[in-house]
């Protein structure tokens, strides 16, 4: 269970609640000098080391870093009460780790957590009892087998947003890391890590990934790998590539085609790439937020401000094919599946948000630049009445939906249909970049980069981001 709001109520000052219990370890305090905070590390960094041999005071000894993180701590699904954080572990026994949180500015810590150990390389923490729309510091710690503790990572949360509240939020698309960085053919690492150190300057409450993270062209095309065990790789790559931004920005995932769940594939092979996504980047569950949504955390909605957001999944859904020739399908055959459309349905008609927002991979149809393409997805809003998403974009106009995120193809565009935005936010690692002829754009951006979105009660500003720190395009609905 990962249900992160509370009934109760608790300030970080004594306590926070979590699943789990409390517990306080003998260690280093404020003002021992034995305690030791290590920065959360980076991409290309392999995460964050620490030596208990320096803090027991056996320096020089030769013995080598009782912990290792897989880059920085991965922070999810904050509710109004509270986060969840999740540590990937090289080296350490996730077990003996705990974690204290305190409001940001706030004197004292809580007492010490120790995790959910969810696999032998991975620790789990699940807060609340906090504040809506506050900071909240942590500390990631490790026991030394003589005594004391260490720091080896830091970051900070902030809980969901209550209504009048402004905010900035983060979206990119299209990564493609895969579980051998060498491999020339899929997303290019140094451009995420370039984009992540973008979305770091610009502390968003959180950050989407509108689907494709993942890569595994080796195998070949969106063929699935053949064990977990390297969808699993993948996932800590893709972590470890994000580097600091995900201790400090809560994450969000979107599945596409290549994260290897889609509806083509066979039972087995979407369950044993779900089952890693579900280890390695949590997202929320039904119990999550009142909107509910998928046991698996593949579709699922929140209220930030005065916001709705709605992350939809289009892939695993479709039971077709659609593979750009072999199987190119037919573009009316993608569809959300009826449970999911329904649950779309509800969703929109019961919330009264300012604004609403619906994030997913790809529309439900397809309208592109050839036959082929048309059929596996691209086009964006030129696919606006097309199969399903006809009746997806009936229900935005029904129920006052302002702008359709997605992904796919690779390039910065925006285009309105019948006052909907239909917003692609490019690519933050793809390699390949489409042209007219494959998308049926007509004017389209076809650098990297990410986009930066800004709410407010009164407007909603999105801007297109290069990995230069340029902006692209800009628009604001009001």
């Amino acid at each position: 269970m990962r249900r992160v709001d509370s009934p109760r109520s608790a300030t970080l000052a004594a306590a926070v609640l979590f699943v789990g219990r409390l517990v306080t370890w003998g260690g280093c305090g404020d003002d021992d000098p034995r305690r030791v905070a290590v920065g959360s590390g980076g991409a290309g960094s392999g995460g964050t080391t620490a030596s208990c041999a320096a803090l027991s005071g056996t320096a020089g000894s030769g013995a080598t870093a009782r912990y290792e993180l897989i880059g920085a701590p991965l922070a999810f699904s904050p509710t109004a009460q509270g986060f969840g954080i999740s540590v990937a572990l090289r080296a350490g026994d996730p077990a003996s780790l705990g974690l204290r949180a305190r409001a940001e500015g706030a004197a004292s810590w809580s007492n010490l957590m120790p995790p959910e150990v969810r696999a032998p390389d991975l620790a789990e923490w699940t807060l609340g009892g906090l504040e809506a729309g506050t900071r909240y510091q942590y500390e990631v710690v490790g026991d030394c087998p003589t005594g004391g503790a260490a720091t080896l990572s830091q970051g900070n949360v902030v809980t969901a947003r209550p209504a009048g509240d402004r905010f900035t939020f983060a979206l990119i698309s299209d990564t493609h890391i895969g579980a051998d960085l060498t491999y020339p053919n899929q997303g290019n690492p140094a451009t995420l890590a370039g984009a992540s150190a973008q979305m770091a300057a610009a502390a968003p409450d959180f950050l989407v990934n509108l689907g494709d993270m993942l890569d595994f062209h080796q195998y070949g095309f969106n063929v699935p790998p053949p064990d977990g065990s390297i969808t699993r790789l993948a996932y800590l790559n893709y972590r470890s590539t994000l580097g600091a931004l995900l201790g400090s920005t809560a994450h969000y995932p979107v599945i596409g085609g290549w994260d290897s769940e889609s509806g083509c594939d066979t039972l087995e092979e979407i369950e044993r790439s779900r089952q890693q996504r579900l280890l390695y980047l949590p997202a929320p569950g039904p119990q999550t937020y009142p909107q509910g949504g998928s046991a698996f955390e593949d579709y699922y909605a929140f209220n930030w401000g005065d916001a709705l957001f709605v992350v939809l999944n289009v892939f695993t859904y479709t039971p077709g094919c659609h593979l750009l020739g072999t199987y190119p399908g037919l573009p009316d055959d993608w569809t959300l599946g009826a449970p999911q459309l329904d649950w779309l349905r509800e969703t929109l008609a019961h919330d009264h948000s300012r604004w609403k927002f619906l994030l997913i991979h790809h529309p439900v149809g397809g309208d592109a630049g050839n036959d082929i393409d048309t059929a596996y997805g691209r086009g964006g809003g030129r696919a606006a009445h097309v199969g399903e998403q006809a009746i997806v974009h009936e229900l935005m106009q029904q129920y006052g939906v302002q702008i359709f995120f997605y992904g796919h193809d690779h390039v910065f565009t925006d285009m309105t249909v019948d006052n909907i935005h239909y917003t692609l936010p490019g690519s933050a690692g793809a390699i390949w970049m489409f042209t007219t002829a494959e998308t049926g754009y007509a004017e389209f951006w076809p650098d990297a980069g990410w986009a930066r979105v800004d709410v407010s009660p009164d407007d909603v500003q999105v801007r297109f981001m290069t990995v230069t720190g340029a902006v692209l395009h800009e628009y604001t609905i009001q």
